[in-house]
Formats: structure tokens, C-alpha cells, sequence
């Protein structure tokens, strides 16, 4: 079992990651801000989703960090993991930014 760490640069890119690997995508984020990163789409065949997380870049309140989501590779196939930036409350929203990358799961 391997960490695919992927990070803003690697958008756009095809990825091969095996089954029971970690996808792991991290995002700058500013949460203050009202603005977080969305899951817009996956295929939970392919990748499941395994948790998100915010680690702040310093202590106190108002700064910018990582925002960090999770995905276990879980089976064969193929699927786009496609993130948005937006508010919350604009769930329906365009986003102000987009992640998207490609993963290609190999069957036995």
C-alpha cells in the first residue's frame, strides 16, 4: 500500500495508483474566507472517499492552510476526482477554482 500525495501543480495529470493505495489531495485553502474545496465528483467504485481535513499554515485565527481529502483506491476502473472552490452556501455555485485529475485503476 503507497500515498499518492497530490498537490494544486499536479491537476490535470493521469495518475495509476494500485488497488488499497491512499489518494491523498492537498489544496490551499483560506476557510475564513467562506470559501472551502468541494468534492464535485468520483466514482466511489474506483475511489472511496476517506476523509478530509484542514491543517492550518500557523496558530490563530483568519490564516490560510492545507486542505487535505482522502480517497482509498477500492477497485478497478477509471474516474475523474473533480474539486471546486466555493462558499458553502453557493453549493450550487460556479466555482471560483477547479482541481480535476484523471485515475486509472488497473483490474487482475
Amino acid at each position: 500500500m503507497a500515498n499518492l500525495e497530490l498537490t494544486e501543480s499536479d491537476g490535470g495529470r493521469s495518475y495509476c495508483p494500485s488497488p488499497g493505495d491512499l489518494v491523498v489531495v492537498l489544496l490551499p485553502e483560506t476557510p475564513s474566507s467562506g470559501f472551502r474545496w468541494h468534492l464535485d465528483a468520483v466514482d466511489s467504485e474506483v475511489l472511496a472517499p476517506a476523509g478530509d481535513s484542514f491543517r492550518p499554515d500557523r496558530a490563530g485565527l483568519g490564516g490560510g492552510g492545507t486542505r487535505q481529502l482522502r480517497f482509498t483506491v477500492v477497485g478497478p476502473g477509471r474516474t475523474n476526482v473533480r474539486l471546486g472552490l466555493r462558499r458553502g452556501w453557493e453549493a450550487d455555485g460556479p466555482a471560483s477554482r477547479r482541481f480535476e485529475v484523471a485515475i486509472q485503476v488497473a483490474g487482475d
